[in-house]
């Protein structure tokens, strides 16, 4: 008896819930047209480029929507429950409150990794395809990831000291760039030099048309003029200067090697290691909006499905700017990372857990 009762509440979810999750993407994919037409009709793309553009939004939206999705089923099954009587008939069969929550609890860890394996397989990809699309073919910004530089200095190794004018990620080229060497902690090579070039098929940078200066201890250093210097800085073009980062459009793993590349250039990380914590507690929003809306529905002990829409967009939308309010506290170094991450569902999830309290769920 118990399992079908089970059955029968989780079953109740996954209604509300795909209703919630397409009238939320489809309310973003509105905004979305509304905010980038002016641009597809000033370019003049045609349909089929923007309604590609749409498409690879699609899967990122659904992310972001996932716990609001979560939130209104929550609300329309407990609300429906309360309206129709179950409620209390379960309580009247021995049913302990919190011991009904759970199969919604468990519909919402489900939910949350759902949006975890769209998070790390799709929407990155598809996201990034969205951006080149309007960034680089509607607005023609051919540099929107920013990866020509000027004026940068970087580790490239071990007592490896690289300064370039300008830095091109995109060819693979720096100009007016010098190298220092050290060795034991004094300067034992410069090379200075017009330009050099990263050669795919030796894995090392060949300078151009420059001067290498040898410095051996107290000596007069040894100047010498070459055409092109075959040097061992082996530090690949993309692990010297990093593309812009666009959180969206990036996986957990993507974030974890950005920050390995960071680190052995000396560079600081605090918005990679923010949007760490950010993305592996992303779908833990899921059972705290689920624990909130249990707790509003048993407190107000009332059932109305245009009120519970309103609550939940308004409830969804105020967690989704506490999340961005955080995260840009954490990259700012306000706040430790893991709590700019973890904090807001956190949050949530206590107040919850109050009002559940209150409410004698618990």
């Amino acid at each position: 008896m118990g399992k079908i009762f089970y059955r029968y509440i989780a079953r109740s979810f996954w209604g509300p819930f795909g209703f919630g999750l397409g009238v939320f993407c489809l309310l973003l994919i509105f905004g979305s047209l509304f905010d980038k037409l002016n641009f597809f009709i000033k370019s003049g793309a045609g349909a089929g480029l923007f309604f590609r553009y749409i498409l690879y939004q699609a899967p990122y939206f659904m992310v972001k929507m996932t716990p609001l999705a979560t939130l209104l089923a929550v609300l329309f099954t407990l609300g429906g429950m309360m309206s129709k009587g179950e409620w209390k008939a379960g309580l009247a069969g021995g049913w302990r409150p919190f011991d009904m929550l759970k199969p919604l609890l468990a519909c919402a860890l489900l939910a949350g990794f759902g949006q975890l394996v769209l998070q790390e397989t799709a929407a990155p990809d598809l996201y990034m395809r969205a951006e080149y699309l309007f960034e680089g073919r509607m607005r023609g910004r051919d540099d929107w990831q920013r990866l020509v530089r000027k004026d940068v200095s970087f580790s490239a190794g071990d007592e490896v000291f690289v300064t370039a004018h300008i830095f091109d990620g995109r060819r693979k080229t720096m100009e007016r760039v010098i190298a220092n060497i050290y060795k034991a902690g004094r300067l034992s090579l410069e090379i200075n030099a017009d330009s050099a070039d990263w050669r795919p098929d030796t894995g090392q940078w060949t300078f151009l048309d420059g001067v290498t200066i040898q410095y051996d201890g107290d000596q007069k250093p040894s100047v010498k003029r070459f055409a092109s210097y075959q040097s061992a800085i082996s530090v690949r073009p993309e692990n010297l200067v990093l593309e812009k980062l666009v959180p969206d459009g990036v996986s957990t793993s993507q974030v974890f090697d950005r920050l390995r590349r960071l680190e052995a250039v000396g560079a600081p990380a605090a918005a990679e290691r923010t949007l760490l914590w950010v993305k592996l507690a992303a779908p833990l929003a899921n059972p705290a909006m689920a624990l909130i809306g249990a707790a509003m529905v048993l407190l107000a002990r009332k059932n109305n499905r245009y009120f519970s829409f309103g609550l939940a967009i308004g409830l969804g939308f105020f967690f989704w700017a506490v999340v961005i309010m955080v995260q840009e506290a954490g990259n700012a170094e306000l706040l430790p990372p893991f709590v700019a991450g973890l904090g807001p569902a956190a949050f949530f999830a206590l107040v919850s857990l109050w009002g559940l309290r209150r409410a004698r769920a618990i």
